[in-house]
């Protein structure tokens, strides 16, 4: 991103339209932000494990990549931000088939496009109604559509299921710098467990209720903090 639209010059005026209408890197607020952007202390306080590593794994690579490249920190933080919030993961089939058993699989590789104006379709857990397709692929022509999954009445908001569509509450804040309402996928995550999960209310420092507490009073990125919280305690069976 910084590469090819930042510091070129030529693709930053043709893509200035798309471009101007990004949030600027002085604009992000803490409603928006990843837990990259945190402080150690915020990050520490996600609790959920899963949620920690994510997050401080972050700030190690983009520390790393700053110092291998010599990009700025902030400047570069920013960029990955762009490309982590807006961007979408798009499939595509690889030219080199390989042995898989008995049969040939055709390989894939996973690439994360900008597509500008598709991006501000809001996402729902629960209750999107379009997903993202690909038309013609192979091509270099190749477009995005959304496509309805089922049908939409006029005047219904156009809802998508960001990410690869079966992100948990953490990867979303992670990923994308929000905390959906409600979620489906956080039970069966909290149910498959790991080393990196938290097993049963129990193992967290502070109840639902505590939280709710502590969460009326909150502000900045701490708002985000407790609703994570909440909604991973919210969805054990």
């Amino acid at each position: 991103f910084i590469e090819f639209y930042i510091r070129n010059a030529q693709n930053n005026m043709m893509w200035s339209p798309y471009l101007d209408t990004l949030p600027t890197q002085d604009s992000l607020s803490s409603s928006s932000v990843t837990p990259d952007f945190y402080s150690q202390e915020e990050i520490q306080q996600l609790e959920f494990p899963r949620a920690i590593k994510y997050a401080q794994q972050r700030v190690q690579d983009i520390k790393d990549v700053s110092e291998k490249y010599g990009y700025d920190y902030d400047e570069l933080q920013y960029a990955t931000w762009i490309s982590s919030t807006r961007s979408f993961p798009i499939q595509l089939s690889s030219d080199e088939p390989v042995p898989e058993g008995d049969a040939v699989a055709k390989p894939s590789k996973t690439i994360r496009v900008l597509a500008p104006y598709i991006d501000l379709a809001n996402h729902s857990s629960n209750n999107a109604n379009v997903e993202l397709h690909l038309i013609d692929p192979e091509k270099d022509e190749a477009w995005f559509a959304l496509r309805a999954t089922r049908p939409i009445k006029q005047g219904k908001e156009l809802l998508r299921c960001f990410g690869n569509g079966v992100e948990s509450s953490v990867e979303l804040l992670c990923n994308h710098g929000f905390v959906p309402d409600e979620n489906k996928i956080d039970a069966f995550m909290l149910k498959k467990g790991g080393d990196d999960a938290i097993e049963s209310l129990t193992g967290w420092s502070t109840t639902l209720e505590e939280d709710e507490a502590l969460s009326a009073a909150a502000e900045g990125n701490m708002k985000n903090v407790f609703k994570l919280r909440m909604q991973l305690k919210r969805s054990y069976e």
